[in-house]
């Protein structure tokens, strides 16, 4: 399947799709029940990772982990490390990686190889003041987007705390 799937943004597969006789393309909500093979994971509480003790006018810490399929190439990395402006000295173990602040609330994200070469995790960390869920929900959307325009393809979001 990673052979025949190419991640392209939404507006290239308006056009493609209308060139090809498609006519207009439908909502990502509808195309998304054309796809009758969905697992349904079991639910469990999210896994507690990093200190207890929050920074004082946060409320709560939440980690996720945007796993993706496929493979980036270095000047792909490259760029993201631009594009994020990911300090020379990086993280641990960091390919690549970003902060900023929305709404109060500060996000801080890495991204790195998981299980050696099988895959890549976009890791994010929130520090959340009230409030936080469309702050959180849009910068997972763009990062994981950002990531979708280099090849990448999302397969699943976990959170961990």
């Amino acid at each position: 399947m990673l052979a025949r799937v190419v991640p392209i943004a939404r507006a290239d597969a308006v056009a493609a799709y209308r060139r090809l006789g498609g006519g207009h393309l439908p909502s990502e909500a509808v195309l998304r029940t054309y796809f009758r093979d969905h697992q349904a994971f079991a639910t469990a509480p999210p896994l507690r990772l990093g200190p207890t003790q929050l920074p004082e006018g946060f409320h709560e810490r939440r980690v996720y982990r945007v796993l993706f399929a496929k493979d980036l190439r270095p000047d792909q990395v490259a760029t993201l490390r631009t594009v994020w402006r990911t300090p020379v000295d990086g993280t641990v173990g960091s390919a690549a990686g970003g902060h900023h602040e929305r709404g109060g609330h500060q996000f801080v994200w890495d991204l790195r190889r998981v299980g050696h070469t099988v895959a890549w995790g976009l890791d994010v960390t929130v520090l959340m003041r009230t409030g936080a869920a469309e702050a959180v929900r849009s910068t997972l959307t763009d990062l994981t987007n950002l990531l979708r325009q280099h090849g990448l393809i999302a397969l699943t979001t976990e959170r961990f705390c």
